[in-house]
């Protein structure tokens, strides 16, 4: 009876392994796959865009690991930055690089130049993650040139959280998206501080994203406008 037993667990822990690591990426899953991102203002006009694309997937271990272009665009379309970051699957969890949150319309003036970027990792949970649920920091230094014309810049976000879990509609189609909240400091010349609200769909990404002043008013907001799948 104890042969048979450990024989049936050992049957039994490839599956449960198996769903340990299992991940939902909040990324599309095809290389090839383009998105974009349009900016607005608090009245709703178009203030600029982001286009991304899905540059390679590959497994390293026990990790799966995207690697996304994103081009950012003035109000005029004009090409301001182009950068690529980093999302993992890592034993079952996702997590961006914090290289995403780099502002395009900042860096413009950079592009050109060596630029040295510390990014922390930025996790976003499992859709069913229940609201309340407290989520790690995330923080981001960026420099670049030198002198009176370099950057020197730092974004820190804290007190994340699980909101909510919604469905919203964007000019891209309708998304089943898990909603968070967190406080943003971003510091170049001088520390601005608020708050902001994401919401991410599995397979997908974020999906929108709002940005509101420490009082609490709507400064802006993004959200998909395109998907075209590999």
């Amino acid at each position: 009876m104890k042969k048979l037993a450990i024989i049936l667990l050992l049957a039994f822990l490839p599956g449960l392994a198996l769903s340990q690591s299992e991940c939902k990426p909040y990324l599309p899953v095809d290389v090839g796959t383009k998105w974009e991102m349009t900016n607005y203002n608090a009245k709703g006009k178009q203030q600029g865009k982001l286009s991304y694309e899905l540059l390679s997937k590959e497994t390293v271990g026990n990790e799966i690991i995207f690697t996304v272009q994103t081009i950012s665009y003035d109000k005029k379309g004009k090409e301001l930055y182009s950068n690529t970051f980093t999302a993992k699957c890592v034993d079952g969890k996702f997590e961006f690089d914090m290289a995403m949150k780099m502002d395009g319309a900042s860096m413009g003036p950079y592009q050109n130049m060596d630029v040295e970027v510390d990014a922390s990792r930025y996790e976003i949970p499992d859709v069913d993650a229940p609201a309340g649920t407290v989520l790690e920091d995330g923080s981001l230094r960026v420099t670049a040139g030198g002198g009176p014309i370099g950057l020197n810049m730092t974004v820190d976000i804290t007190n994340r959280l699980v909101e909510a879990r919604e469905t919203i509609t964007t000019p891209a189609g309708e998304f089943d998206c898990l909603v968070l909240t967190q406080e943003v400091s971003t510091k170049m010349m001088i520390k601005v501080r608020g708050k902001s609200k994401e919401w991410y769909s599995p397979n997908i990404g974020v999906v929108r994203t709002e940005s509101y002043n420490k009082k609490g008013k709507l400064m802006g907001y993004s959200e998909i406008t395109s998907l075209t799948r590999a």
